[in-house]
This record gives C-alpha cells, sequence and structure tokens, in this order.
C-alpha cells in the first residue's frame, strides 16, 4: 500500500504509514471472523496542496472499494438548508453501485473539517448547526450506525438499510491556527533565559495532542474516534 502511494506522492512519508497502517487493519478487520479489531478511522491534518485528498482518492482507486470524496462545508445538522450527513452514505451507496455489501465496507473522505470546529464565543444565541452539530452528527456514523437511505430509483423497496460498522472515515483539513495552539502550549513550559522561543519550534506536528484538537473546537469525543 505504502509502494503504491509512493508512485503517486512525494514525501509526507508519516502520513503515508499511518494510512497504510490504518488501511491494512480496516480490511483486516473486515476479513477476520474472530478477531475483533478497532476501527481506523484517520484524521489528516495539513496545509491546502500538500497532497491529502490524493492520498485517500489513490487508495480507494488501488483497493477497488467505493470511496467518496465529500466536503464538510457542504454538510449541516439534519433538518437544516445543506446536506446532512446521511447524504454521505447515499452517495457512498450510489458509488458502490447500489450494492450494499460494497458500500459498507466503502471509504468516505470528509475534507476541510476543520471549518467544522466549534466557535469558541461563549455567549452564542443560535444554535450551531453547521460547526458542532455536524461533528455530533458524523460521530453517530464513524461509531457505527444503522441509516436507511434511498434505493436505486424504481427499485423496491424505497429505502434500504445500510450499517455503518465497518466503513472506515478519513477526515482532512488544514487546521489554520493549529500550529499557534501546539507551540503555546509547548512555549508555557519553557520560562527562563534558556527558554525556547516558542515560534521557533520545528515539527510542530510531532508535538500535537488531542488537548490541542479540541482547544481548536473539535469536541472530544469526536477526535477520540479517529
Amino acid at each position: 500500500i505504502h509502494e503504491h502511494l509512493d508512485k503517486h506522492v512525494i514525501s509526507q512519508d508519516k502520513a503515508k504509514k499511518t494510512l497504510s497502517v490504518a488501511i491494512y487493519n480496516h480490511f483486516k478487520r473486515l476479513k477476520s471472523k474472530n478477531t475483533k479489531l478497532q476501527k481506523s478511522n484517520v484524521l489528516i491534518a495539513g496545509p491546502t496542496g500538500t497532497g491529502k485528498t490524493i492520498m485517500a482518492s489513490t487508495l480507494a482507486e488501488y483497493l477497488n472499494v467505493p470511496f467518496v470524496v465529500t466536503d464538510a462545508t457542504t454538510l449541516t445538522e439534519s433538518g437544516y438548508a445543506g446536506d446532512d450527513t446521511e447524504v454521505l452514505l447515499h452517495k457512498l451507496f450510489q458509488a458502490a453501485d447500489y450494492d450494499i455489501e460494497k458500500t459498507e465496507m466503502g471509504i468516505i473522505y470528509v475534507d476541510e473539517i476543520d471549518k467544522k470546529a466549534k466557535r469558541n464565543d461563549h455567549m452564542s444565541l443560535s444554535r450551531d448547526v453547521s460547526g458542532e452539530g455536524v461533528q455530533q452528527s458524523l460521530l453517530k456514523l464513524m461509531e457505527g450506525t444503522v441509516v436507511s437511505v434511498p434505493n436505486k430509483p424504481q427499485h423496491n423497496p424505497e429505502k434500504v438499510d445500510i450499517d455503518t460498522h465497518n466503513i472506515l472515515f478519513i477526515v482532512g483539513g488544514a487546521f489554520v491556527g493549529l500550529q499557534d495552539v501546539v507551540t503555546q502550549r509547548l512555549g508555557k513550559s519553557t520560562i527562563g533565559f534558556n527558554g525556547n522561543d516558542a515560534s521557533k519550534i520545528d515539527n510542530w506536528e510531532n508535538n500535537l495532542e488531542t488537548r490541542d484538537l479540541v482547544k481548536f473546537g473539535l469536541i472530544p469525543e469526536f477526535i477520540g474516534r479517529l
């Protein structure tokens, strides 16, 4: 898997390794009847143009599984203008040529997930239907639930149930400003004349922790599934 990614994407070795292992485990999980493996949903953070989407689509093509790329900015909480998260499953069902079994082993890639960070202003008068609400509804799909989606046109029954327990979720985003959250946390522990200048911290990505993503605006339960 890693070799195949190398043919299409230059460098980004850490991301390639993580994805290769996640995909390998995903298939091991689908094939094995006895062992219970955790689902390896993945979060990829990196600036625009670093190859996040192409890595995901290259993998889907190579593995010959149904694959859907969607933009998180079009998603809203169910019942509001915009697509709700169940639309993702319907798109995957269409990509699998309306084959339920194939759909249930597909991959969904949600880009720009950082745009769904929770609004941090404490006094919000309206509900955050496109931010935290979307994270909550994606959470249900990622954990595993059964969703009714429309069947192929002019087919009976009109709706079919899709089980999301084995669908792999990859979420990506540029996370502009996340670096500042990490360097601020690391900078605080360096006191006195020998303290490092927080802005000079190299490879801040290696120091990224769950709490930084929470501070950025992702909810803990959501990060816990990734």
